[in-house]
């Protein structure tokens, strides 16, 4: 019984405001492993974009909000992950985002916060 809750919570990214996380990178992005940061991409350009995030394949971060900051900005917060146990990988996973339909111009400025991280990642979706 223990080891189906532990399986269900390492499976299940929590709530969140992104359309889909899963691991791994979009098919096509080529990205250096282990890389400083968080990587933006576009999955539908002007439609749909992407985050990839590193960290423990079964504890990634949870993106709590996602909000327009004028035509080309978008803000977007990372929270910690409510799973428990993590394991001690660095792993990546790619989290999808529909733009807010207040983003009008191009490139779009992405940025990232965090809640339990006292940095800022700023990305351009060009």
């Amino acid at each position: 019984m223990v080891a189906v809750f532990l399986l269900a919570g390492c499976s299940d990214p929590g709530p969140g405001v992104a359309q889909e996380v899963r691991r791994g990178v979009p098919d096509g992005l080529v990205v250096e492993p282990l890389s400083e940061g968080p990587v933006a991409t576009w999955v539908d350009p002007g439609e749909t974009f992407a985050i990839v995030t590193w960290g423990s394949g079964s504890c990634p971060p949870v993106a709590t909000a996602l909000t327009a900051d004028g035509p080309d900005r978008v803000d977007l917060t990372f929270g910690p992950s409510p799973n428990d146990p993590c394991t001690a990988d660095m792993s990546p996973t790619t989290h999808e985002f529909e733009m807010p339909d207040e983003i009008s111009r191009s490139p779009v400025t992405v940025s990232i916060t965090y809640e339990d991280w006292p940095e800022t990642d700023v990305l351009t979706l060009e």
